[in-house]
């Protein structure tokens, strides 16, 4: 009895720690942990890092630049002569001069050829005038940074639309089954009755097979079902980066999603075209381009700039080669200026203006797809909205055909292939509204990606 009583404990443990580790997820739920993880906008995000970092770059450039140099080393030169200032003789004749003069350089030694040199130069630099290189360089990095988090929220928007049609799919799935299972007992029910009937005289034995036939037949429909619920499920686990093997229940109901929604309202092409974030991405990035175009046409303005150097020296490297400590200064102005580089910068500001003329037909051509896709999904919507009503209708029919059919098949005025057919029909419309109501929530999640919406 103990030995029982324990292994019963164990077992009611073991249930209890497997649903503790049970995660119920709602769409949002999945929503935020895909924006969280997703290798994809953890990687747009590092974009968005790398602009930031090349903005610290570019504002870099207004500040000085400051350096400094110093060497000390031991140097042993070998002992020789170094050339004295000239000195002009007269040329001698017999001990007469002539007139003429010569220069001649004597050689002299110097002393202390072994010695510790020491260095030591401070400099300092500021450019004064780049032709606005400088300034253009920071709006540049500042496009470049908002051109990055256009394309991290395009990638964001992008996720949440494949999570929301990925859960949509799985969740009706869910329903489907629901109605399938709920058919599967009504079969079971008229396979209860035909048997009773059979036994009575009253039906044939074809009654009895041709439910069990339906019945196995939605048996092997279920099966195929909860499979395809599995592959859609592993996909979704896959977009919010869940382990496969961890147990993960997505809750909600396709009714209650399609019913919150309200589908009221829809958005404008207008507003589509300006906030799509493939459109505003290429606006950034034509932006950024009209910056460099600036910054590579600056390449032959005179660039002023202003230096300061600081030096102490100590045993010199050349002649007198002396022990003395010298230091010193030196400041001034200097300018740079490029006379001709064999048109290369012409070339760089043709390559960018021809790269900003292709983004700008890029983004006309983006327009254009927008168009075709929204008008694409408002069709969708209206054919299905009008589809759902004719269902509904159908549905209303269809209910009551089945009424009469179970009261027809119990007083045996009709066959049961026709009570088959009868509840058969209500099976399939209930499928049919399930899976329209997802068309229409895809739909919609379309035209929030579009819309550029992350929710």
């Amino acid at each position: 009895m103990k030995k029982t009583a324990l292994i019963i404990f164990v077992l009611a443990v073991l249930v209890s720690a497997g649903t503790k580790a049970q995660k119920k997820l709602s769409l949002q739920d999945a929503i935020n942990m895909a924006l969280a993880n997703n290798p994809a906008v953890n990687a747009g995000e590092s974009q968005v890092k790398v602009a930031k970092a090349k903005n610290t770059q570019a504002k870099s450039s207004f500040y000085p630049k400051a350096s400094i140099l110093s060497k000390y080393f031991y140097t042993n030169n070998l002992p020789g002569m170094y050339p004295l200032a000239g000195v002009n003789v007269p040329v001698m004749n017999n001990g007469t001069p002539t007139g003429d003069e010569i220069t001649m350089h004597p050689m002299a030694p110097y002393p202390n050829l072994d010695r510790d040199v020491l260095t030591f130069d401070f400099n300092l630099i500021y450019p004064i005038y780049t032709g606005n290189k400088r300034k253009n360089a920071v709006a540049s990095t500042n496009d470049l940074d908002e051109f990055y988090n256009k394309s991290l929220n395009e990638t964001k928007a992008g996720l949440v639309q494949k999570v929301k049609t990925a859960y949509y799919n799985y969740i009706t799935i869910t329903e489907v089954i629901k109605v399938y299972k709920l058919a599967l007992q009504q079969f079971n029910k008229h396979l209860d009755l035909a048997q009773k009937a059979y036994e009575e005289g009253v039906r044939s034995q074809f009654d009895v097979l041709n439910f069990k036939s339906k019945i196995a037949d939605f048996n092997s429909k279920i099966i195929e079902l909860e499979g395809k619920k599995a592959v859609v499920e592993t996909a979704l686990k896959n977009l919010i980066v869940i382990p496969e093997n961890d147990s993960v229940t997505f809750t909600g109901s396709i009714n209650d999603i399609y019913n919150a929604l309200g589908l009221a309202g829809q958005t404008g092409l207008a507003t589509i075209q300006t906030n799509n974030y493939k459109v505003q991405s290429l606006e950034s990035m034509i932006k950024l381009l009209g910056k460099k175009e600036k910054m590579e046409r600056a390449a032959n303005l005179p660039v002023v700039f202003a230096f300061g150097n600081y030096h102490i020296y100590h045993g010199r490297d050349f002649p007198p080669f002396d022990d003395s400590w010298r230091n010193g200064y030196a400041m001034g102005i200097g300018v740079k200026i490029n006379l001709f580089d064999g048109n290369l910068t012409k070339g760089k500001v043709d390559e960018v203006k021809a790269n900003s003329e292709k983004l700008n037909d890029y983004k006309d051509g983006m327009k254009l797809k927008l168009r075709f896709e929204y008008e694409k999904a408002i069709e969708n919507i209206n054919a299905l909205k009008t589809k759902m009503e004719a269902e509904k209708t159908n549905l209303d029919v269809g209910r009551k055909a089945y009424e009469i059919a179970k009261t027809g098949y119990k007083n045996g005025v009709i066959t049961n292939i026709e009570l088959n057919d009868a509840q058969l029909n209500v099976t399939k419309i209930e499928t049919s509204i399930l899976n329209i109501k997802k068309e229409l929530l895809i739909q919609y999640a379309q035209l929030d990606y579009l819309n550029g919406v992350m929710k």
